[in-house]
């Protein structure tokens, strides 16, 4: 039954959205137009109202994302079956205790996405920026989110990588770190990154015992001398596993 109080065109956005939550990839134009049953030039003018307030994002081969204005609502909600905001005293009490500045990082198909961070109470330490995107395939955090994924699957990834970065020649990095995170619960990367700076990294499990984010402590080779590293370790882990409770 038609509802006459609705408006046609916020329908059509949100039916639009939608079906961009319900793929596990980026969608094209034609493919929202034919979700939201509407002509292309409806269809652009939704992309692009979406777009001007950063709740998609046009990637690579003129198909399209959710983006991070749509991720700072996800990050504020109560009811979701996701919900971060809530981990931002876990990681401040993990700097705390650590000494170290720390993040939580979630997967966005091809790319990493850090949406949480504390820094060190030190007067100096390594730093970074809530939002900063890179390839899902790098460093520490790549192997806790993809820990889940086929092998298959990552050596995908790597060749479709668009940027110049040792796991893209090399996948064999990266199933490495996943083998060490099976072994060990943890993986460490020792400054074999493009910043030179160390990293480890635990993933995140939700509800589904899926992988839902990973959580990192980030310095600089004196913060993780061989001595420190098993407490680092058992210090992360205890605090992905708070994570997991509040998600």
């Amino acid at each position: 039954m038609k509802n006459e109080n609705t408006i046609p065109a916020v329908d059509k956005a949100l039916t639009a959205i939608e079906y961009m939550c319900s793929t596990e990839r980026p969608v094209t134009l034609a493919e929202l137009c034919r979700a939201a049953d509407v002509t292309t030039t409806t269809g652009y003018r939704i992309v692009q109202s979406l777009m001007k307030h950063n709740w998609i994002r046009k990637n690579r081969g003129a198909a399209y994302s959710l983006s991070l204005g749509m991720l700072a609502l996800l990050l504020k909600t109560r009811n979701g079956s996701v919900c971060f905001e809530s981990a931002q005293p876990v990681l401040e009490e993990l700097a705390r205790r650590t000494r170290l500045a720390c993040k939580l990082s979630i997967r966005q198909w091809e790319e990493q996405v850090s949406v949480l961070r504390a820094e060190s109470p030190e007067p100096f330490s390594v730093s970074g920026k809530n939002g900063s995107r890179f390839p899902v395939i790098e460093g520490s955090v790549g192997a806790a989110l993809l820990l889940q994924e086929s092998e298959e699957a990552i050596r995908r990834l790597a060749a479709e990588c668009r940027v110049e970065i040792p796991e893209k020649s090399d996948p064999e990095l990266i199933l490495r770190r996943i083998a060490a995170i099976r072994r060990d619960g943890y993986i460490f990367n020792r400054g074999n990154n493009r910043w030179r700076v160390d990293a480890m990294s635990v993933p995140v499990f939700d509800s589904r015992k899926k992988v839902a984010a990973a959580v990192t402590l980030i310095g600089i080779r004196d913060d993780f001398t061989n001595a420190r590293l098993p407490s680092l370790a058992e210090n992360l882990s205890e605090a992905a596993a708070k994570i997991e409770t509040l998600i």
